[in-house]
Parts: C-alpha cells; sequence; structure tokens
C-alpha cells in the first residue's frame, strides 16, 4: 500500500469533520473527534486493509470513502444529510 492511499482516507476522514494526523513512515494516521478529543481512533494501513488500534478491519485499500464513514461512525460524527 502506498501513501497516497493512506492520504486519500486522511481526506475522506476530514470531509466527515475529523481532525487527523498522518504518520506516512509508520503507515498509520490517528483520527480525532474535535468536539471530545478523548473519541480518537488509531488506523493502521496493511498491505490491503486499514486496521483500527484494536485490531478491527475497518476497510479495504480502494474503499476509502467508506473506510472513512465507518471511522467517522465510531467516533460519534456520522454523515450530516443536507435538507432540501
Amino acid at each position: 500500500m502506498d501513501t497516497n492511499d493512506l492520504q486519500r482516507l486522511a481526506e475522506h476522514l476530514e470531509e466527515r469533520g475529523l481532525r487527523v494526523t498522518v504518520n506516512a513512515a509508520e503507515k498509520r494516521l490517528t483520527a480525532t473527534n474535535p468536539l471530545n478529543s478523548r473519541l480518537t481512533e488509531e488506523i493502521v494501513a496493511t498491505d490491503d486493509s486499514y486496521v483500527t488500534s484494536f485490531d478491527y478491519e475497518i476497510g479495504e485499500r480502494g474503499s476509502e470513502g467508506e473506510c472513512a464513514e465507518r471511522v467517522a461512525r465510531v467516533l460519534a460524527i456520522g454523515r450530516q444529510e443536507q435538507s432540501a
């Protein structure tokens, strides 16, 4: 997995309102709920998937948007639907 995939995941997480710190050398990132810093998740990029600090596979490479949505839900930030 190259670091572009990890950066793409970080961008999707930021779009959902999370604060993100990327450590490309270690192929990991930290996502934090900006309203409660105790709601934090560390994501590690493996060869073909993203794994949480609890060793839970949260998504696959190439599905960064879906992965970001799962992480946002875990960190209590759901996608906000716009009303018509």
